[in-house]
């Protein structure tokens, strides 16, 4: 920076890029790289590629999968985990699922991390209010038992008791809504709609399918599989009906299969993952 005044403008414009990341780090990066000797161009370098994996490691920090790993409490595949608070508030984790708690300041709060949960909120002593927060936006419980969901891109929350207001994004957009009533969001807005019928089956261990595509009834028991689940696109729009026990996939897809005439097929890849393939049965 001091041999040259596009350095100094090369380094103000990487601080701008990287203006989110938490105080300190900046001076950090500047530090290891200001390298007795070091060669320019290797000092410019290393530079960048320290403050590449300094925004790349403060993401992953704050989406990635580790925060799962630990977090207060959590569920493996086709798991289901029940937990209550100490202001009554019962919890109940869905499949590969995740959340923290908070309830040490002036809020009672749960980060959703990952999966889905079921909340029946208890009455506090002190009346503190009750916050979900998603990386999708902010729920406020009003007394309630709701679901709240993490999706590819967007969370869901529907009511089933009570009140839940929804804060989208940064708040700018507020939602409440009632029992019967649910809504997805993201950083972009809010999307009321009607509950889907069947959406808590997964509390008492059941998937529930009323003319549902078979794409996507597989997309949503891949959600209770070790292994993923498709089919060829040639069924995808086939239709499935009925109840069936989470508590078996292959049973699920054994008895799908012979209702619409398929097969399924266990497909390894080359580097050993494998997927169960739903198929036209062969004649």
């Amino acid at each position: 920076m001091q041999r040259a005044g596009s350095a100094t403008q090369a380094w103000q414009q990487l601080q701008l890029q990287h203006e989110h990341l938490p105080p300190g780090t900046h001076a950090t990066l500047l530090r290891a790289c200001a390298q007795a000797n070091a060669p320019r161009r290797h000092a410019v370098k290393t530079l960048a590629l320290l403050l590449a994996c300094g925004a790349a490691l403060y993401a992953f920090e704050r989406r990635g999968p580790w925060r799962s790993w630990t977090a207060d409490y959590r569920t493996g595949i086709n798991q289901r985990r029940v937990v209550t608070l100490r202001d009554g508030t019962q919890l109940t984790l869905n499949t590969h699922s995740a959340i923290d708690i908070d309830y040490s300041g002036e809020r009672r709060r749960i980060a959703l991390l990952a999966g889905e949960i079921f909340i029946a909120t208890g009455k506090d002593a002190v009346q503190r209010p009750f916050f979900v927060d998603t990386p999708h936006g902010q729920l406020q419980a009003l007394g309630t038992r709701f679901t709240v969901r993490l999706h590819d891109g967007y969370a869901s929350a529907g009511v089933l008791e009570g009140a839940v207001a929804v804060l989208a994004g940064d708040g700018g957009q507020r939602l409440v809504l009632r029992p019967g009533e649910s809504a997805h969001f993201d950083s972009a807005g809010l999307h009321r709609q009607a509950l889907a019928p069947y959406g808590g089956a997964w509390l008492n261990g059941m998937l529930v399918a009323r003319d549902m595509r078979l794409a996507d009834f597989l997309a949503e028991l891949s959600r209770y599989s070790e292994q993923p689940l498709a089919c060829t696109p040639a069924i995808a729009g086939l239709r499935v009906s009925g109840s069936y026990p989470l508590a078996d996939v292959g049973a699920i897809l054994d008895a799908v299969s012979a209702s619409l005439h398929l097969r399924r097929n266990t497909v390894t890849r080359f580097w050993g993952h494998q997927v169960v393939r739903i198929e036209l049965a062969a004649r």
